[in-house]
């Protein structure tokens, strides 16, 4: 095999590759803008057409100050270095390995495992395709471990298994991974007890509580949210977009997943309301359309949305006029004019583009609206993930503090003379 020296064309045979691998195309393409494009970039303002080891260490370098600097969260430096990974990997033997196609990276089991997995899901249905391919995972971990463990029959397993597979886990998952694996696992045992009689004591085990660490981020000042909203052209067509979008977030409280999915068909003009399915919950959402949102919303479908067949409402100012596939590109929106207001960021700071929904959260907790109605505004499932915002009411919060009465304190003590 003759090796690809041009760094344009070896790119484009890695994102091939990758599809090849069962990558969904849309999921390449973006990794190709924002991991892969920069690279490219980098060789070009260096004048470097031809692949070259230690220019791509360098451009590697960078990336790791950038990081440090605070510059860029994990998540993306991680992307970053992965891609040079694979240019590399790819350039010396032609191939790709541990390719993530479909979210996790799938443990290959046995024939009848993977029939009894596929009765599983199709079990549970019907369920969020997210919340599927978390069971997937899931399962076929715990699965994957039994044949592991020498357990071929799936239905010879007995307690001793899987509380094994639990203690196995536990020093190795995060106290969130470790939740949804009992969750799910939990779930695949009922299956398993309803549908295929096996009759094992599983719930004890797999209902002891996993304490999961939750950061309650800050919201947004009004001031914050002013500036960066200020910085907002909408004389132009990508102005007139991401301020309904803001808008969107900001009064409405939707998660970006939402916005970016949101139709034409979705707005009831005449009812003077939005409607919709959501994307996160499976379940339907009416909330009102606000004055400032329409007229937004409005502004931007009559004269700024690209002439497009497309039935969502969103779309990249660039031909080709493509809906929005990641909420990342409103991260990133967001992220630009906050930076143009002079807002500082650094990594996990929380002040991303789902603070405004976390602010709405904030301010409909302050004008004392109950958390039912808080729920029903945000389209929680529980009111439990409402409850969250009451942390961030400090107002209310200090009515409930107590006062030192019946502790009072004394003078005693070191280097005091009674």
């Amino acid at each position: 095999m003759v090796k690809v020296t041009d760094i344009s064309e070896l790119i484009s045979l890695v994102c091939k590759k990758l599809i090849e691998y069962g990558v969904q195309p849309h999921t390449v393409w973006s990794d190709y803008s924002y991991n892969y494009r920069p690279i490219l970039h980098f060789f070009q303002e260096h004048e470097c057409p031809q692949y070259d080891e230690a220019l791509l260490a360098q451009y590697r370098q960078e990336q790791q100050n950038r990081y440090e600097r605070e510059e860029m969260v994990r998540k993306n430096y991680l992307n970053k270095t992965r891609a040079v990974s694979r240019l590399q990997e790819f350039y010396n033997r032609g191939e790709l390995s541990h390719v993530i196609a479909g979210g996790h990276a799938k443990k290959h089991i046995s024939i009848s495992n993977e029939e009894l997995l596929r009765e599983f899901l199709n079990w549970s249905m019907p369920a969020n395709p997210k919340t599927l391919q978390d069971m997937e995972w899931a399962v076929r971990q715990y699965l994957f471990w039994l044949e592991c463990q020498g357990v071929d029959n799936t239905l010879d397993v007995n307690a001793h298994s899987f509380s094994g597979f639990m203690t196995m886990a536990a020093g190795k998952y995060s106290e969130g991974s470790l939740h949804d694996l009992q969750l799910f696992l939990k779930k695949f045992h009922q299956f398993l007890n309803t549908e295929k009689g096996l009759e094992i004591p599983y719930e004890f085990v797999l209902s002891l509580p996993v304490i999961r660490k939750k950061r309650v981020f800050p919201p947004l000042t009004k001031d914050e949210i002013q500036r960066t909203v200020a910085q907002i052209d909408r004389s132009t067509v990508m102005g007139k977009r991401d301020y309904a979008i803001i808008l969107l977030g900001a009064r409405n409280g939707l998660r970006g997943c939402d916005i970016i999915h949101l139709k034409l068909t979705d707005i009831d003009w005449r009812a003077g309301e939005i409607r919709l399915i959501q994307k996160k919950t499976g379940n339907p959402l009416v909330l009102p359309l606000l004055p400032d949102v329409g007229e937004a919303l409005k502004e931007y479908i009559l004269n700024g949305r690209p002439d497009s067949s497309s039935e969502f409402i969103f779309l990249r100012a660039m031909h080709p006029y493509l809906p929005f596939n990641k909420t990342v590109a409103l991260t990133h929106l967001w992220s630009g004019y906050q930076k143009k207001a002079g807002i500082e960021r650094y990594a996990h700071d929380g002040k991303g583009f789902h603070a405004l929904r976390r602010t709405l959260g904030k301010e409909l907790t302050l004008a004392e609206v109950p958390v039912t109605t808080t729920a029903q505004i945000l389209g929680h499932r529980s009111m439990d993930s409402s409850k969250q915002y009451i942390s961030l009411d400090s107002y209310h919060l200090k009515e409930c503090a107590l006062d030192f009465s019946g502790i009072e304190v004394t003078l005693e003590g070191y280097g005091h003379e009674s």
